[in-house]
């Protein structure tokens, strides 16, 4: 017989204003394979995994969810969720309902379409969702001590998808000045310059959304806005690169056959041979 190992929860529903009541919740270490489901739940229940993973099944797909994830399950959605059996998840969860729950989940990070939010807080979030829990039977009687402690947790979640929004600006300011000057001979440092940030958290920032540096990314757009040129024109292959940034036709000939394993004047002859990024 499995034996669950909860080490808090309460399932007393507790009215805490008329824009958000709250439900029940805790926290549990699973046994590996600890299957809850198929259900529908009546209210928004949001778990945060702080330990080990395991799989929600929901809205016909699979998500495997690992430490530092938090996953929503909405009121009348179908779910099964499943400690994993080799390394089962530690969760806590709280069951919250009200007028004003949608909007906050979608001001916090949620959306209808993605049912995940992954912490990137340094445990604050995390922090914020454990204290709820532990301190619930404390101050179950003062509801504006439950409401501040609640609010904490998506104020944390809060400040991070604002951060997170300022990164992607900053990345999407990069692209545009790429985009505009890749025929000039710009540097990373320029691109730096003009969004007013370090180049290393400018590199930082590029490795985080496309797994490259932003150096890495400029030369793909300069070979790849080149490699159309190729396509459809008769420019030679030095005007190529010097339209696309290149000093002179030997560094990007270079690196053109370094990375399509092919050299431009041969890619023009047979394109449909080379190998493509």
């Amino acid at each position: 017989m499995e034996i669950r190992k909860i080490y808090s929860e309460f399932n007393t529903p507790v009215y805490l204003s008329k824009a958000l009541n709250l439900y029940y919740g805790g926290w549990e270490i699973c046994c590996p394979m600890h299957t809850f489901g198929s259900a529908i739940r009546q209210h928004y229940l949001i778990h945060y995994v702080t330990r080990g993973k395991g799989r929600l099944w929901m809205n016909d797909t699979c998500y495997v969810i690992e430490k530092d994830t938090m996953f929503l399950i909405r009121p009348g959605i179908t779910c099964v969720y499943q400690a994993d059996k080799d390394d089962p998840w530690e969760y806590c969860w709280i069951c919250i309902d009200g007028y004003d729950v949608e909007n906050m989940l979608n001001n916090s990070g949620f959306d209808k379409v993605n049912p995940l939010f992954f912490d990137k807080s340094n445990g604050e979030v995390r922090d914020a969702m454990l204290n709820f829990i532990f301190y619930f039977s404390k101050y179950k009687n003062n509801e504006y001590m439950l409401l501040s402690r609640l609010y904490n947790i998506f104020g944390h979640m809060k400040i991070q998808m604002k951060k997170q929004q300022a990164k992607s600006i900053h990345v999407e300011r990069a692209i545009d000045y790429i985009y505009e000057n890749y025929s000039k001979n710009i540097s990373v440092t320029d691109i730096a310059e003009y969004l007013g940030i370090d180049r290393t958290y400018l590199y930082r920032l590029f490795k985080e959304e496309y797994n490259m540096s932003p150096q890495k990314y400029l030369l793909n757009f300069r070979l790849k806005t080149a490699m159309n040129k190729l396509e459809g024109g008769n420019m030679s292959i030095a005007d190529i690169a010097y339209s696309c940034g290149f000093n002179d036709a030997s560094a990007f000939c270079h690196q053109f056959k370094k990375v399509y394993k092919d050299t431009p004047l041969n890619y023009r002859r047979y394109p449909q041979l080379a190998i493509r990024e």
